[in-house]
């Protein structure tokens, strides 16, 4: 029972880490299948109760991607903020 309590201790701090860097650029480590990973950089635009979004941009295009914090909490989005 002190597994639930830890995991929503740790989403607390996934949120609060990631409402603290909304604006700002980040690199997202994706699980893209089986031992396969794809990079990307993106900015955090908004930050929502249960996922935040992050902007992409290419040279010919913008796109938007949602994630929820248990895609972090579980590690199967890793994030690592360039500050």
């Amino acid at each position: 029972m002190s597994d639930a309590f830890t995991d929503v201790a740790k989403m607390k701090q996934i949120k609060q880490d990631i409402k603290e860097h909304e604006g700002k650029i980040v690199e997202l480590t994706l699980e893209n299948g089986r031992k396969r990973e794809k990079n990307k950089q993106g900015r955090i635009v908004e930050v929502y109760q249960s996922l935040f979004i992050v902007e992409y941009e290419d040279p010919n295009n913008t796109f938007v991607e949602s994630y929820t914090y248990s895609d972090i909490l579980t590690e199967k989005i890793l994030i690592h903020y360039l500050d």
